[in-house]
């Protein structure tokens, strides 16, 4: 049987095939994770009407993680040597991928396969982010509005005393849509 440069390129040690797969699924995690902040952030900063609605009652995006991941991955394992950085030899077992062009090139039968697991379900926000809000957009509003909005999402504040008819003129960083921790107050003038 003639060797196939292209199943030499294909082929890798077994353990950074499954070390690449967790990398793929820690990856996805991570879009995932970003995404729902993202969403997070945009219902407490734009001014849309179904937005303001979903703020009011207090609306928060499911979080989701991949508790499993499954795959099926018929390869094809051989033992191998490679040279260390002292001039010494290391014996490897190495996998390529089977498909149907190379089971038909080398005639091949068996297969070895590995399972990964794949499930997504929904689950509660991180615990950290009971310690944390989001600041709502609340600049333009009367100081009654944004008293009774930062009450119901138990951001505490700070105000001038004579702010009672004011409309908000500014709120300090964080920002709209920015975390807040819980023990810190959003001061507004």
């Amino acid at each position: 049987m003639a060797s196939n440069p292209l199943s030499q390129v294909l082929s890798a040690p077994l353990g950074d095939i499954i070390s690449e797969m967790g990398m793929g699924i820690a990856q996805a995690q991570y879009a995932i994770d970003a995404k729902t902040i993202e969403n997070m952030k945009m219902i407490y900063s734009l001014d849309d009407d179904v937005v303001k609605e979903l703020r009011n009652i207090g609306y928060r995006p499911s979080w989701y993680v991949i508790p499993e991941a499954h795959a099926e991955i018929n390869i094809a394992l051989t033992v191998g040597q490679t040279n260390t950085r002292s001039g010494n030899r290391k014996t490897q077992l190495f996998g390529a991928t089977v498909d149907a062009s190379y089971q038909n090139q080398y005639d091949y039968k068996m297969q070895a396969s590995s399972t990964l697991k794949l499930k997504f379900a929904p689950v509660p926000a991180p615990v950290q982010l009971d310690d944390m809000d989001i600041v709502p957009q609340i600049t333009g509003l009367s100081f009654a509005s944004a008293k009774i909005i930062l009450e119901r999402l138990g951001i505490s504040y700070s105000a001038p005393r004579n702010m009672k008819d004011n409309v908000i003129i500014s709120q300090t960083t964080p920002a709209a849509g920015e975390f807040i921790e819980a023990d810190t107050d959003l001061i507004l003038k």
